[in-house]
C-alpha cells in the first residue's frame, strides 16, 4: 500500500465513528504532531487530543483537496467540517458549523507518519 493510499484510508475512518480508532493506523507509536499546542510526543498523547476533538465535534469529516507525494513525504491540504456540540479548547459549544482549512506535511517511515 502507498503511503497515499494510507492517508486516504485515515481520512475515511476520520469521519467514521465506528472505525475512529483506525484513524491512529496513518501514526507511528513515536509521532510528534508540531504545530499543535499542549500535545506531547507518542501515539497515545494523539490520541487522547482526538478523542477530545470528536467529544466536541461528533460529526466532523475531513477532505483532502490536493495531496503532493515526494518519495517518503506528502502534503495535504484540507478542510475539516463538524458541529460544535461539546467544549473544546476552553471554548463552549456553540451548536454552529466549524470549516477549518489546513496543511499538512506527513513523514513516513515502514508507511506510518512519525
Amino acid at each position: 500500500m502507498s503511503n497515499r493510499n494510507v492517508v486516504e484510508q485515515a481520512l475515511q475512518h476520520f469521519a467514521n465513528p465506528g472505525s475512529r480508532q483506525q484513524y491512529f493506523d496513518l501514526y507511528s507509536d513515536d509521532i510528534i504532531l508540531h504545530g499543535y499546542q499542549g500535545i506531547e510526543p507518542g501515539i497515545e498523547n494523539v490520541k487522547r487530543f482526538y478523542a477530545a476533538f470528536w467529544s466536541a465535534f461528533p460529526d466532523a469529516s475531513v477532505t483532502a483537496q490536493d495531496i503532493i507525494e515526494q518519495a517518503d513525504t506528502l502534503i495535504v491540504r484540507y478542510v475539516i467540517v463538524g458541529t460544535h456540540r461539546g467544549a473544546f479548547m476552553g471554548v463552549p459549544a456553540t451548536g454552529k458549523q466549524i470549516r477549518l482549512p489546513g496543511i499538512s506535511i506527513l513523514h513516513f517511515r515502514n508507511h506510518r507518519c512519525f
